[in-house]
């Protein structure tokens, strides 16, 4: 399968570099998901930390989705 190249305004972007950043990406958002579940604090009366690792959940999935069509295996 051949490389695709994300292009933004004003030059190039190569793959490689976007799937670099996705990777950085990946493991701050994981590492901040096993953060909030070895929080103490975390349960079901904690809402603030409950919505927020809903929306690092989310953001791990839409990561993921950019793997798979923007990175090589």
């Amino acid at each position: 399968m051949a490389r695709k190249t994300v292009t933004m305004a004003g030059g190039g972007y190569s793959a490689e570099v976007f799937c670099t950043q996705l990777h950085a990406l990946y493991d701050t958002l994981e590492k901040r998901r096993q953060a909030i579940l070895a929080d103490p604090d975390f349960g079901p009366g904690n809402d603030q930390l409950n919505d927020e690792l809903d929306r690092v959940v989310r953001r791990i999935t839409l990561v993921q989705d950019c793997f798979e069509e923007f990175c090589p295996s």
